[in-house]
């Protein structure tokens, strides 16, 4: 299983303003990320390399990508299993 920190550390360099929380238990990888002006085609391309990379080192099967979207800011909830 992949280690919290090292999530957190990936997601504060993809999102460097956004407030996160990591959450690592034996089922899976669930994030929430929050954060304001990010352009809408970089914020998809930066969620799709984080869960990827996030499932492939945890050999994962499954995730859950919900994306919350109002005017410049945005929310993110992430369950990778």
């Amino acid at each position: 299983m992949i280690a919290k920190t090292d999530i957190e550390k990936k997601v504060k360099s993809l999102f460097k303003d956004a407030e996160i929380d990591v959450k690592v238990d034996g089922k899976g990888v669930k994030l929430a990320i929050e954060g304001v002006g990010e352009e809408l085609n970089t914020l998809f391309v930066k969620l799709g390399d984080l869960v990827s990379g996030i499932a492939k080192l945890t050999g994962a099967k499954d995730a859950d990508v919900i994306v919350s979207i109002q005017g410049a800011a945005y929310g993110v909830e992430v369950e990778i299993y």
